[in-house]
């Protein structure tokens, strides 16, 4: 008598392919990126991902999405004292980027061919830039910052702390010290940012 192979129940189909491409996101990269690949890791038919997820460009989606969440989340914590919260929101940017580097490639770091955002998936990219922005306003509120328009401030923030970790991802980063050299460029900024 032969093994039958056992359906995947259609409630863990998701949360399985979710799983494995981000798995492949992090061993292979966005060249190992393929429905088949994320099928076989996830142990589902192909066909799962296009009823579940529409394609490929559907689990990109529900990553992008997913990673705007959690980081959202992050950078929405606050203390009440509004610069240790801004201090504290360009901290979690970089732990969020180096924990969850698969989400942080699909969110920033490739552009994958046919794959835009849905307007829902962009406004949750745009709440987590929001988070940054009231920690901006808090500051700006107390005059800790300059009062130029707060999502100025907060860009210039956000392509600061960008720019380090995307270095830092692609092992371009040549401090003998990492995570104190980031403290330093965060200080720096708060210190140029100041009135």
């Amino acid at each position: 008598m032969t093994a039958r192979h056992l359906r995947t129940p259609s409630d863990k189909i998701a949360p399985d392919v979710l799983c494995a491409a981000l798995e492949i996101l992090d061993e292979l990269g966005p060249d190992g990126f393929t429905v088949r690949a994320i099928a076989e890791r996830a142990d589902v038919a192909p066909m799962a991902i296009y009823n579940h997820f529409d394609g490929k460009n559907g689990v990109l989606e529900a990553i992008w999405a997913d990673g705007f969440d959690q980081l959202r989340t992050e950078l929405g914590v606050t203390t009440g004292d509004a610069e240790v919260d801004v201090m504290a929101a360009g901290m979690a940017y970089r732990s969020f980027a180096l924990e969850h580097r698969a989400h942080y490639t699909v969110m920033f770091m490739h552009r994958f061919v046919g794959f835009e955002p849905s307007v829902d998936a962009a406004h949750l990219a745009a709440g987590a830039f929001q988070e940054l922005v009231n920690h901006i306003e808090r500051c700006q509120v107390l005059g800790l910052f300059q009062s130029d328009k707060a999502t100025n401030v907060a860009q210039m923030m956000w392509a600061t702390c960008h720019g380090y970790v995307s270095l830092e991802i692609l092992n371009i980063n040549f401090s003998d010290k990492p995570d104190e050299t980031y403290i330093h460029l965060l200080s720096g900024l708060r210190n140029g940012l100041a009135t």
